[in-house]
């Protein structure tokens, strides 16, 4: 609703045009700009102005997005638009996933109603993250955490491997004597966090689009059946494999789970749907306010940072590689639903999981020992978390090693041994 509508006047109605598009370049995200385009007259009008729109767009988005997050609202706009008609999923592919030669600017031609889209999925997306990352914070300050009693305890797998400290006790399978410590809460999501929310909705609201234009009771494309039955068989880790790290495909499983991308819901299409339409319902209006400013957006950027988030690389590389872990084998899908992979090193050091950054002071909850940190992830696990990992212990002769880095298809090849647990499909 415009505020005339609301009896408020449109102040910005008494700016002239090109100080008004001054001002709109300036703020800090689209979905301000979105809900200013809903708001005021002035703004509509002078977004329907010829190449206005693109242009205040591409200036917001280089103010308060990644990189790689811009190639993917630009990719969205291209779906949307279907400028390149994609026949099939191969098509798709190469246009879509690995190429992205063709998206290094919004189209001078692009339709003014493909880029009035723009600015409601980035609403929706900003609406979906912060619901996302308050949802796993929430769920991190529930946890029931503990820590040795005694941190200068080892931890030995079996009598076949040599200890690495003669000097020191060790405790077996059994769990030896814990006690509860609290986590702190580091505060609301951080400017990387965030960004990392937001990149990885827009992956998944870019596939989403996909199944949308093909399937359901009115499609937009025509493929043809076997197309449509080829794309309804691959998962999203399939899909962005070819040109995405494992951290960032898990990045977007984290956010797919959330209860806000409806992940109960038996496809796609129908949860692209839902998602949208939980997002309109509440206006767009977050829940909390706590967004990063766009300065410390462009910070993160101009860091060159190589976004690497320390709990996803602490569990693959560390605690569940590593034969003093009583976390061998543990897969990172067990950690999921706390957000680990989207938090930065400030709320990994809060939670008591990872050391502050060097050169910071240690907080009271942080780890004191080696093995006084294994125990405090160990006791996060459920109970089948922690079978599959006795089971998959038992497996394996002792004293081999099994290092892995988990991929789509999880440890593929070794644990073809044990019942697997499929993650939906996206």
């Amino acid at each position: 609703m415009s505020s005339s509508q609301c009896g408020h006047p449109d102040i910005l109605a008494t700016l002239p045009s090109p100080v008004l598009v001054m001002v709109l370049e300036q703020l800090e995200d689209l979905a301000s700009l979105h809900s200013a385009y809903r708001a005021s007259p002035a703004v509509f009008s002078v977004l329907h102005e010829a190449g206005t729109a693109r242009r205040v767009i591409e200036a917001i988005m280089d103010l308060s997005l990644l990189e790689v997050t811009r190639v993917l609202i630009r990719k969205f706009a291209h779906l949307r638009w279907n400028a390149h008609p994609v026949a099939g999923v191969d098509t798709f592919s190469k246009q879509y996933i690995t190429d992205d030669t063709e998206y290094s600017q919004l189209p001078r031609e692009i339709p003014l109603p493909v880029l009035c889209d723009i600015l409601a999925a980035a609403s929706t997306v900003r609406y979906l993250a912060h619901a996302s990352l308050h949802e796993m914070i929430d769920r991190c300050m529930a946890l029931e955490m503990y820590r040795l009693e005694n941190p200068k305890l080892k931890y030995i797998r079996n009598a076949h491997r040599t200890p690495a400290l003669w000097n020191s006790d060790y405790f077996p399978v059994p769990k030896p004597p814990r006690e509860r410590y609290q986590q702190a809460d580091a505060g609301p999501p951080s400017a990387m966090e965030e960004q990392m929310a937001i990149r990885a909705l827009w992956q998944l609201l870019l596939i989403w689009e996909l199944r949308s234009a093909v399937s359901g009771p009115n499609p937009r494309w025509n493929w043809s059946a076997s197309e449509v039955s080829k794309l309804q068989g691959l998962s999203l880790d399939e899909l962005w494999q070819p040109s995405l790290t494992n951290q960032l495909i898990e990045q977007t499983r984290t956010v797919a789970d959330c209860s806000c991308t409806f992940p109960a819901l038996p496809s796609p299409v129908e949860r692209y749907r839902a998602a949208k339409s939980l997002a309109r319902n509440a206006e767009w209006r977050l829940p909390c306010h706590c967004c990063p400013s766009a300065i410390q957006t462009k910070r993160i950027d101009s860091h060159g940072s190589k976004y690497d988030m320390p709990g996803y690389s602490f569990v693959l590389t560390t605690l569940s590689p590593w034969y003093t872990s009583p976390c061998r084998y543990v897969e990172f899908r067990s950690f999921r639903r706390f957000g680990f992979a989207l938090w930065d090193r400030t709320r990994m050091a809060a939670l008591g999981l990872l050391y502050p950054d060097q050169g910071c002071p240690k907080l009271p909850q942080s780890p004191r020992s080696e093995s006084d940190q294994y125990v405090r992830w160990e006791s996060i696990l459920s109970a089948e978390d922690l079978e599959d990992i006795e089971r998959k212990r038992k497996h394996f002769w002792p004293g081999v090693d099994m290092v892995h880095l988990e991929s789509s298809r999880s440890i593929d090849g070794i644990t073809q041994f044990f019942e697997p647990r499929s993650d939906p499909l996206y």
